[in-house]
């Protein structure tokens, strides 16, 4: 029998035991047979600690000190990861049953293959749906305005994290993001068209409450990893999309098909 890769999940968290508990047991819950999961806490005061000392003896590593931010706990867990195949999952964001099994087969299928990813399925903080995110792959797309790669249900192979860096703990809101144009530009992503996470949308998330600085944080690394034609469409991107937004109502129909859609109903 062909062994599993070895699956590193790092979960960065801060103040986060509202959602905490059910993120750790969907990683544990996986029963996925080589599991390497770190659940690594920025000092929170808020009941947390509690959440992962009841879970501690499945994990890997843990800890709750100040660590630098999401972004720097991340780097930080995967540079002493040992795992084949690197992930990681916000503490407000989970896996769907059997996520980690699809994702470890297709890497056994796929002895070649360094970068997959899946859809997500967005809830409110009621758990409502809202709709589910994630579509095949398209450079352009991806740098001007859709991101098509939902961070909680992608994975990548620890030789491309090596070979194009890892997370960039500078980064507040997009690491994600920059990550996923660095690693593409090296290895075309593969799109698992299946659900393979769950994503939180609520008023607490960083990128939810700090909308502005978060889009002006991606919108300079768009212009850092433009090339060529792509630094005017760049720069001209901003004024498209609001020009878009303030057509009528008629004229936006009219335009919808030719936009990418972030977000697919049920």
């Amino acid at each position: 029998m062909t062994r599993l890769p070895r699956i590193t999940v790092v979960t960065p968290s801060f103040q986060q035991a509202r959602w905490l508990e059910r993120t750790i047991a969907s990683v544990l819950d996986q029963d996925y047979p080589d599991l390497e999961y770190m659940v690594l806490d920025g000092g929170s005061t808020d009941g947390s600690v509690a959440i992962i000392e009841a879970a501690a003896d499945r994990l890997t590593r843990w800890w709750s000190r100040p660590d630098g931010g999401q972004a720097a706990a991340i780097a930080t867990g995967w540079h002493d990861a040992t795992g084949d195949v690197l992930t990681w999952l916000n503490s407000d964001d989970r896996y769907v049953a059997g996520t980690l099994l699809t994702i470890g087969r297709w890497f056994t299928d796929h002895p070649d293959g360094r970068f997959v990813y899946g859809r997500c399925r967005l809830v409110d903080a009621d758990g409502a749906g809202l709709g589910v995110t994630g579509s095949p792959y398209g450079r352009t797309r991806l740098l001007l305005s859709h991101q098509m790669i939902p961070q909680p249900a992608a994975f990548l192979r620890r030789d491309l994290v090596d070979l194009v860096g890892s997370v960039d703990p500078s980064l507040r809101y997009s690491m994600d993001y920059d990550l996923f144009l660095r690693a593409a530009s090296a290895e075309r992503p593969t799109f698992l068209p299946v659900v393979l996470a769950e994503a939180t949308i609520h008023p607490d998330a960083k990128t939810t409450g700090e909308a502005g600085p978060a889009m002006a944080e991606t919108r300079a690394l768009r212009r850092r990893h433009a090339r060529g034609w792509e630094r005017a469409a760049v720069a001209l991107q901003p004024a498209s999309s609001a020009i878009y937004h303030r057509l009528p109502e008629r004229a936006r129909r009219i335009a919808r098909p030719f936009r990418a859609r972030r977000i697919r109903e049920r």
